[in-house]
């Protein structure tokens, strides 16, 4: 036994010392530490456009974080329950880019120890899990579990709301002066902490007669459900206290979305109390309005994204309200993509990395990168041609493509041709026996180490990429130049 945990310590070690490395490219680790006979630990996270990952992770293993353009600034971690321990505390954590936590975790006895560079923030996460509120509440993931839990009347409620709500409070002042704990990892759980506070507040909304029955997420099972002390509208002493909570919090709205995770579940749970408190059906479209009125910026976009995107999940998808967000979206959006399941088409613009560093040169030697290239061109549908010399596919395509070329000429439309040709006197040969329409040629100067053809697999030629006005791949593998279908698609995004 000494000698595995030698081993896993070994491990825990060899990883940290990279951290350096690692902290530059967002990373973070958690390595399971636990006994070789314990099950494998689900670790689940989740980013701003409500992707869920998750994994799976023996243990001697570790879990690696990427952190990227949708993440959190802090990501929680948390352990997935098993079906039998569905309303027991689970551990859960808030990880930075450049942490290496170890977690040993006894499913037997459901108990969790972390150790790491960052004792004191780890000993609290420890402490935390078994706080009422805590980073990782039981019902956030089972609302058909919530009747059972819930004290028999609001005022119940509210009076075990104050007496959790002080206990965190404590909590975290004695944090914030504790040795060992950076300040943003304060600041963040106060933050977090705070909000998730007011989302415990909140559950005093299935104490209205409309909850069960008409709020979107709700299981069949309970619309007929209602609690014994159920209220046509809420005590004035419960809406103070909601109206208090959320001002204090207000602030927040105003941050970044990378800033807070639980922004997002407060809002859409305030949203849900307006709704029942003026004494409406909290349906989507009720919350979706006042989404629109109640916050602004950023928030807005945010909450009504959020509400679409859960509307899809439970397929019950909202085509008239997504109509109404696209009007006031901006196309490129990167919340308007993933609801119109564009998510996994890049943005190719001048703030890319491979755009960035991608190099080509001109039929006159002139060299540019390929941001600089689709920059020239923003404001007009995009079709990129990659060939080559020794391609005869490619070359068959071409008297279609300068016939295409003609028939849009005057309208937003540009063709670029990107070779992928080695030599470069073989490829301006070749191009002496194209046709001879003017075209945009040039040469990935190095195609071999293209990150941009590697992002989208170009592994053959010839290949067609369309863009849209503002520079978001629409299709990454668009129709050939003779393709009739080619013109549909173009004229859809001439349109917009």
């Amino acid at each position: 036994m000494r000698v595995i945990y030698k081993v896993v310590f070994t491990v825990l070690v060899l990883v940290a010392s990279a951290v350096g490395g690692y902290a530059q490219r967002r990373e973070a680790f958690i390595v399971n530490q636990s006994a070789p006979t314990e099950d494998p630990i689900l670790f689940y996270y989740t980013d701003i456009l409500a992707h869920h990952k998750q994994k799976s992770v023996r243990p001697g293993d570790t879990l690696r974080i990427v952190f990227d353009e949708n993440s959190f600034d802090q990501i929680r971690v948390r352990i997935a329950r098993p079906i039998d321990k569905i309303t027991e505390p689970i551990p859960a954590l808030l990880v930075w880019p450049g942490d290496v936590v170890a977690i040993r975790y006894e499913l037997a006895t459901n108990t969790c120890t972390f150790s790491g560079k960052y004792a004191a923030e780890l000993k609290f996460y420890e402490q935390l899990w078994r706080n009422p509120i805590n980073l990782d509440p039981w019902y956030e993931s089972r609302l058909d579990e919530l009747p059972a839990d819930l004290p028999p009347t609001l005022t119940e409620m509210m009076r075990q709301w104050q007496n959790k709500r002080q206990r965190t409070d404590s909590m975290l002042a004695e944090l914030r002066i504790t040795p060992g704990v950076r300040p943003m990892v304060a600041q963040a759980l106060t933050r977090e902490l705070r909000l998730q506070t007011l989302c415990f507040l909140l559950r005093g909304n299935s104490y209205q007669e409309l909850y069960f029955a008409t709020t979107p997420g709700v299981p069949s099972s309970l619309r007929q459900y209602k609690v014994p002390s159920a209220v046509k509208s809420f005590p004035v002493a419960y809406q103070d206290s909601v109206l208090a909570h959320f001002r204090r919090l207000r602030y927040v709205q105003a941050l970044p979305l990378a800033v807070s995770e639980y922004r997002i579940h407060a809002a859409l749970a305030f949203t849900t109390y307006l709704a029942l408190a003026q004494g409406k059906p909290a349906t989507f479209g009720t919350q979706y309005a006042l989404i629109k009125r109640q916050y602004e910026g950023n928030q807005k976009e945010w909450a009504a994204f959020w509400l679409l995107d859960y509307a899809k999940l439970i397929h019950r998808p909202q085509p008239h309200l997504l109509k109404d967000y696209r009007s006031w979206m901006m196309p490129e959006s990167r919340f308007v993509r993933r609801l119109t399941n564009q998510d996994n088409m890049t943005l190719v613009m001048p703030d890319q990395q491979f755009a960035r560093t991608d190099t080509l040169v001109s039929t006159n030697g002139r060299k540019i990168t390929l941001a600089q290239l689709l920059a020239q061109h923003r404001g007009k549908v995009i079709y990129l041609d990659l060939w080559a010399s020794w391609c005869l596919p490619c070359l068959m395509e071409m008297p279609a493509s300068a016939t295409l070329r003609q028939y849009y000429q005057g309208k937003p439309v540009e063709f670029l041709y990107l070779s992928i040709d080695d030599d470069h006197q073989k490829w301006q040969r070749a191009m002496e026996q194209l046709p001879p329409q003017t075209a945009l040629h040039y040469r990935f100067t190095s195609h071999k180490t293209a990150q941009f053809l590697k992002r989208f697999a170009v592994n053959s030629v010839p290949r067609y990429i369309l863009l849209d006005k503002y520079g978001i791949i629409r299709y990454a593998e668009a129709p050939r130049p003779d393709d009739p279908d080619l013109k549909t698609q173009v004229a859809t995004y001439l349109a917009r």
